[in-house]
């Protein structure tokens, strides 16, 4: 069994695309002076010059036909980068040692792009479209993105925003608006909102419209836009939004709001795509989604009803952040990098179609790995009428996480080879039966435990149960082909040195509901030898084995590798002698590839 590991996670919001605080540094100014600034630069396009930013060359590496990636180099993952698109560039700001790195990347030219290194110490730093935001306990400065001083003020109790406004620049302080002019900071008005949260700003060359939300702590958040140039408030919804060239949008599991700054009313599209986009990007038209259930880029029209699908290619489980369109350029940050997806001749698909093509393909594979290798698929009502007494199960009808997720389980019965499948298929075994399902439980030791993945045998058949809504679908198989292998022989026997490779007198806590002592695996402190993947592989042997093992196959680029930790590689090359006599099949193939490397 695979038990679901809880993560926490944080939502930050934006003041364009995405914003956290971080460090910086930049040469202060005098702290007791009146507030004042330089004289203001216009939001412009940035000229082809660096300006202050050293000569830098952002390669650009092919990941396939659609998908590109600049290679931005080592940084330090104790802080999230922040990234944003200003015209044809694209800025990258990430710690690198003790300091700071901006990089500035020309897309039509990375040749011609930019880095400029900053002492971090006692300022913190937020980016913006059109500026930098900088500040210690005395004072606050903001830069404009070729790093000129646009304005620097006292730091006061309250947070402090600039957003351009015509050809300068407002400093937002509280709920007072001060306009630059002529190097200096004047008095504008006074807000009328005594609590309210910025979400976002959209400005143009005669106006700038300020999102706020009214800091409800009690129910729904309430929104309004107000107008600088005309001092008006609108209420225009009980939903947030982002920003579009000609106004805010926001976007649901249900619809498309479109709120056009020259139209009286927002225009509502019924999303008739049944995705869950975690982030979007609307280019007027069109809106580009990073789609969860199947990790791919897509855009969706709602207009025409249409989606297209833009790459094949599958960013993870990890949030994906769409961070602009420049052409036919989109970028998107996943994983700190940079990448970049081009979205020309895309085949645009009619929803009804999409879904008949998809469940198509479903029906497909179904086929060629029952045929092929002996494995049933099943999936929806027909995946959970299997199941054992003391496991329940919710059905999943959603095709595009089914897709994805048989593709996932997929690439590794290739690994494993055909004969592996047959040679498994031995004396009265009838084959092995995969059932995707939604939400999972077990109840075990009178606890109820949500399983990822479950593994049993009923008869002479095998199940494997995987939760397709959580996490790691193709580790997860592997983890519990493992117990069926087990379960399809005599594990003592299959193993009968096993305890050899454990600490001397360990015993397994031989229970799901209880946490044990953690000291030599990866989830305990330091100073002790690694013997045990994690806690739950201190559960009892077979889950040991299985962590193991789906890890030896599933490794991932951010994650850590068994052939790292001497007594966890040892362990795993014995299951591989052991398998090895039980399925000699599997010596032809590359399942254990990761421990030589």
């Amino acid at each position: 069994m695979r038990k679901t590991k809880a993560k926490a996670t944080g939502i930050m919001l934006t003041a364009a695309v995405l914003m956290s605080v971080l460090f910086a540094g930049c040469s202060p100014a005098g702290q007791d002076k009146e507030p004042e600034g330089t004289s203001a630069t216009p939001p412009a396009t940035v000229e082809e010059d660096t300006g202050n930013y050293e000569k830098y060359d952002a390669k650009l590496s092919q990941v396939d036909d659609k998908v590109s990636k600049y290679e931005l180099g080592l940084y330090d993952d104790r802080e999230i980068p922040q990234y944003i698109v200003s015209g044809k560039y694209v800025y990258y700001l990430a710690h690198v040692g003790e300091n700071y790195e901006l990089k500035k990347i020309n897309s039509e030219d990375p040749s011609r792009s930019g880095v400029a290194r900053f002492d971090y110490k006692g300022y913190f730093c937020a980016l913006y479209p059109y500026a930098f935001r900088l500040e210690n306990e005395k004072e606050v400065a903001f830069m404009d993105l070729d790093l000129n001083v646009i304005c620097k003020i006292r730091n006061t109790e309250n947070y402090e925003e600039i957003i351009p406004y015509k050809d300068s620049y407002i400093v937002m302080n509280g709920e007072n608006l001060m306009l630059l002019k002529d190097g200096n900071l004047e008095p504008l008005r006074t807000l009328r909102q005594k609590n309210f949260s910025l979400m976002t700003s959209k400005h143009s060359a005669e106006n700038t419209w300020l999102l706020f939300n009214d800091n409800n702590e009690t129910g729904a958040f309430t929104y309004y836009i107000y107008n600088v140039g005309e001092d008006k408030y609108e209420k225009v919804s009980d939903m947030g939004y982002n920003y579009y060239s000609d106004g805010f949008y926001d976007v649901t599991g249900k619809r498309v709001m479109v709120r056009d700054l020259s139209e009286a009313e927002g225009k509502v599209y019924e999303a008739q795509y049944t995705g869950g986009p975690i982030n979007t990007y609307y280019d007027g038209q069109r809106v580009y989604l990073a789609d969860p259930d199947d990790m791919t880029i897509k855009y969706y029209d709602p207009s025409k009803q249409t989606l297209c699908q833009l790459t094949e290619y599958e960013f993870g489980r990890y949030s994906i952040t769409i961070l602009g369109l420049n052409g036919n350029k989109l970028f998107v940050a996943y994983l700190q990098e940079i990448y970049v997806v081009d979205v020309s001749g895309c085949e645009e698909t009619p929803i009804a179609e999409y879904s008949i093509i998809l469940h198509g393909k479903i029906d497909d594979m179904e086929r060629e790995i029952r045929d092929k290798y002996s494995i049933n698929i099943l999936t929806g009502k027909a995946a959970v009428q299997h199941l054992l007494g003391n496991i329940k199960a919710e059905p999943v009808e959603n095709d595009i996480r089914i897709y994805y997720s048989i593709k996932q389980i997929y690439q590794y019965i290739k690994r494993f080879g055909r004969e592996f499948f047959t040679e498994f298929r031995y004396g009265t075994s009838q084959g092995l039966y995969v059932l995707l399902t939604g939400f999972t439980e077990v109840t075990n030791d009178g606890a109820a435990i949500d399983a990822s993945g479950v593994a049993f045998r009923s008869d002479d058949r095998f199940y494997i149960i995987l939760n397709i809504n959580s996490n790691y679908t193709g580790k997860n198989f592997c983890h519990e082909l493992m117990h069926s292998m087990e379960q399809n022989t005599d594990g003592k026997s299959l193993f009968p040195e096993w305890n050899d490779y454990n600490p001397k007198g360990f015993k397994y806590s031989d229970s799901y509901a209880k946490s044990p002592d953690s000291k030599y695996s990866l989830d305990g402190p330091d100073g002790y030898e690694i013997y045990f993947f994690d806690v739950y592989s201190m559960t009892n042997a077979m889950e040991d084995r299985a962590r193991i093992f789906e890890n030896v196959l599933g490794v991932e680029k951010d994650e850590y590798r068994v052939n790292e930790f001497p007594r966890l590689k040892a362990k795993a090359m014995y299951i591989r002698e052991r398998l090895y006599k039980l399925y000699p099949s599997l010596k032809e193939t590359d399942i254990f590839k990761n421990l030589d490397g």
